[in-house]
């Protein structure tokens, strides 16, 4: 992987891989809702100049999960996956069974989307570098049309709002 960071909150780094051409998002520690949510902001801030249509996405340092993040996550962030532009995602499941329970029901939510579930970083890397999709090869992050655009950073400054609205900012999501 050659790996460019694009930014850093509470227990997630995301990074594009300019070799693979997909955006990576590496989860880490105890998370707890406010966390999810502030790192939700700052993963969706990603999408809104760029499309990443490939993500793989490894929760495998992920110690808990508390079960409010599975509604709150299927209610107010997956239904935006599409505008995002995400067409396929390589899943990496934390080793906690809430983590993976989570992982299915997003396949059963987004049947547009593209998704494999693995236990490990190596299988969902391999899976993901497997895929032959008609933008492969271009190692830049390819631009988002305006309308699209438009929509999305709608969507992410109402989020930001509603986050603002309930108080939840870097501080909040940094606590466990």
């Amino acid at each position: 992987m050659n790996l460019r960071h694009l930014c850093t909150a509470p227990h997630v780094k995301v990074y594009f891989d300019s070799w693979n051409n997909w955006l990576y998002i590496e989860w880490e520690g105890a998370l707890t809702l406010p966390a999810v949510q502030y790192a939700c902001l700052e993963v969706a801030q990603c999408f809104v100049k760029h499309a990443y249509p490939r993500v793989l996405n490894s929760d495998a340092q992920v110690t808990s999960l508390p079960w409010e993040v599975v509604p709150w996550l299927t209610k107010h962030f997956f239904p935006y996956l599409e505008l995002a532009g995400i067409e396929q995602l390589a899943w990496v499941h934390a080793p906690v069974v809430r983590a993976f329970g989570l992982s299915a029901q997003v396949r059963e939510q987004l049947p547009y989307l593209n998704i494999g579930v693995f236990a490990d970083l190596e299988n969902a890397t391999s899976w993901l570098q497997q895929t032959n999709p008609a933008y492969e090869g271009s190692h830049v992050p390819l631009p988002r049309p305006v309308a699209g655009e438009t929509l999305l950073a709608q969507a992410v400054v109402h989020f930001k709002q509603a986050l603002a609205h309930q108080g939840i900012d870097a501080e909040l999501a940094a606590r466990p």
